[in-house]
Parts: structure tokens; sequence; C-alpha cells
């Protein structure tokens, strides 16, 4: 029984001496509050919308919000604004959620610019 109780001090301890900065986090949860931090790009014409949603499954529809690509065959441009940082000497973690809820997905994928 040691054994787990001494696993739990190491693994504690541990929690203790991350430390991490969230420079940017958005959660949707003022409705369409997003549409005045994110600028969809106008570069293209026949950009598709992007539209508020839980999508299709979820456990709590408010909570489970997120922007949501609304016609299908469309590119999609989206960006938001976050003040300068510098991560000098650190790893950058980039970290977002993406949920596939139809049949089939096509050609999905993020890029960042810098």
């Amino acid at each position: 029984m040691k054994f787990p109780v001494v696993i739990t001090v190491v693994l504690a301890s541990l929690a203790l001496t991350i430390d991490a900065t969230v420079y940017f986090k958005e959660q949707f949860l003022d409705g369409d509050g997003w549409k005045s931090r994110w600028v969809e790009s106008k570069h293209k014409s026949d950009y598709g919308q992007w539209k508020l949603s839980a999508g299709n499954f979820y456990g709590d529809a408010e909570a489970d919000k997120g922007i949501r690509t609304s016609q299908d065959a469309h590119f999609y441009a989206l960006s938001a604004h976050f003040e300068p940082f510098s991560n000098e000497g650190k790893p950058l973690v980039i970290q977002f959620t993406v949920k596939h809820d139809r049949l089939h997905p096509h050609h999905n994928h993020a890029e960042e610019a810098t």
C-alpha cells in the first residue's frame, strides 16, 4: 500500500513544478460575442461562413458550443488577435479541439501564421 501513496505524492509534487502560461483561450460562452474577437478573412469572396453551435452530439448544449463550418465544399479562414509574447527558451504548445460530427470529414487542417 505504501507504493501507490509514494507515486501519488511524487505526481502531486511534479504538478506543482509545472509553470504554464495561457496566452489565448476561447470558450465561446458569450453567444455571438466571438464575432467581435475573431476576424473572418475577406481574401476570397467564396469562403464559407462560420456559425456558433454545439454540433450534432454534445453533453451540454450551451457549454459545448464552438464555431463550426456551415457549408460543405468551402474553404474557411478565421483569425483572432492576442498580445505579443515571448517563449524564448521554452517550448510553445498550440492546442485546439476539433469535433467531426459529419459522416465524411474532408481535408480538415489548421494552419498558424506568425
